[in-house]
């Protein structure tokens, strides 16, 4: 889009459901009744009466090809149809990260998130709400945990015998899941067995009626005895990732995650990310995380365990420091970046401390004495605070068991104000 040009007209956005033009509100139809030109989805234009005399334009892909012809098309204050509430997972969030919010005009429709929980009697404010439209299934892995309750929008109608598996192969087989299809409409039909069900009835039973490809998923954790529940840390255990000892230990990540203050939407950098495990944690806890790791071995590690763990959208950047620093401005700006190698390079403390804007933490470890000497320089400079965490681990003595000091780790954390 040219930002350069004021936009001139308004982009009304309506949600509709299986229930068609008959359940929109007075306001949507007249919307639609003196529209020139909308834009939806097959299913949705198929919904319009006959009478209408817009130009009516369907999608095309990929998406992205449909936003400049809705520009083109401003001044004639276009109509988008959308399913259920157009903000939540929506067409509408992609229209404002391209439009902004100011042309854009939505009439929500009850969204078939809101329609399965009332039909379920589920509390929205207590489940996690998840998409795997567009999105890597293993992505509902950071999401398993004891007495969880899970919604999951579904890519097709092969997305449930997936979960299924899924679940089973991490020991959430008694799992109930329930497939609502077509919910508010006259198709509508809920479903509800256990994941270990769903898996069999999938692989044993391929002439049972198939999913229809709009459908969604309401999922009442159970984790069974060969679970291995893994809750959002911080400090998973080591040996939840594949490393080849360069990991930065459960205890000292644990502190290290805590300094960082991982939120929502927050944008970490990991220099030095060897295995990941920062840089995963803090995905699994709301973030977005760039990993910058110089080993082609140890990028691949990160991809394995990123999928492993559940986020599979972590960006890994196999580049040297030099590398990094070179091309830091194509990088998401940082709320926080953490140093876990490759500290005592030149400038690069104070390069990541000018990158960070106001507020941003950079957070730094170092085992050896020439890292702790730039640290301290760095903080009689800059301020902020300088600590050494010592772990001890209890570890066999022959027949008996005794302590063994993992290396103590000088830790700096630094604030911008």
């Amino acid at each position: 889009m040219n930002e350069q040009s004021p936009l001139k007209g308004r982009i009304t956005v309506i949600g509709i459901g299986e229930d068609g033009y008959d359940g929109l509100s007075p306001m949507a139809r007249s919307i639609l009744e003196n529209a020139r030109i909308i834009f939806g989805g097959t299913r949705h234009i198929a919904m319009l009466p006959g009478t209408n005399t817009a130009t009516q334009n369907k999608w095309i892909t990929p998406f992205e090809a449909n936003l400049p012809m809705i520009e083109d098309c401003l001044e004639q204050n276009p109509v988008v149809l959308a399913s259920g509430d157009p903000m939540y997972f929506g067409v509408g969030n992609t229209l404002i990260k391209y439009f902004g919010t100011e042309p854009i005009y939505a009439i929500p429709a009850p969204s078939s998130i809101s329609l399965a929980a009332s039909r379920l009697g589920w509390a929205l404010a207590d489940c996690d709400v998840i998409t795997l439209h567009g999105r890597a299934p293993e992505g509902i892995r950071s999401h398993l945990r004891p007495h969880g309750k899970l919604i999951a929008l579904s890519a097709d109608g092969s997305t449930p015998a997936l979960v299924a598996v899924m679940l089973c192969e991490a020991g959430f087989d008694q799992s109930r899941m329930t497939v609502c299809e077509r919910l508010g409409g006259s198709e509508e039909r809920i479903t509800t067995q256990t994941a270990q069900t769903w898996q069999s009835t999938a692989t044993s039973m391929p002439d049972v009626k198939p999913v229809d490809p709009l459908n969604l998923i309401m999922i009442d954790l159970q984790a069974g005895p060969k679970a291995r529940p893994l809750l959002k840390g911080p400090g998973l255990p080591d040996d939840a990732f594949i490393h080849d000892g360069m990991i930065t230990k459960s205890e000292i990540r644990a502190q290290t995650l805590s300094s960082l203050a991982p939120f929502d939407g927050g944008v970490l950098w990991d220099i030095g990310a060897g295995c990941g495990s920062v840089s995963i944690e803090w995905m699994r806890m709301g973030g977005v995380a760039v990993a910058i790791e110089r080993d082609a071995e140890r990028c691949a590690m990160i991809g394995k365990n990123a999928i492993r763990l559940g986020v599979p959208g972590i960006a890994v950047e196999e580049k040297s420091i030099e590398e990094a620093l070179l091309f830091a401005d194509r990088l998401p700006v940082p709320d926080a970046i953490f140093i876990g190698g490759g500290i005592t390079h030149d400038g690069l403390l104070e390069k990541c401390w000018d990158v960070l804007p106001v507020h941003g933490r950079l957070v730094a470890n170092t085992v050896t004495l020439e890292g702790e000497e730039k640290l301290l320089r760095f903080y009689n400079k800059m301020g902020g605070t300088l600590s050494r965490l010592s772990v001890s681990r209890l570890v066999p003595r022959g027949n008996f068991k005794g302590w063994s000091n993992l290396a103590p780790v000088t830790h700096y954390v630094g604030v911008k104000a």
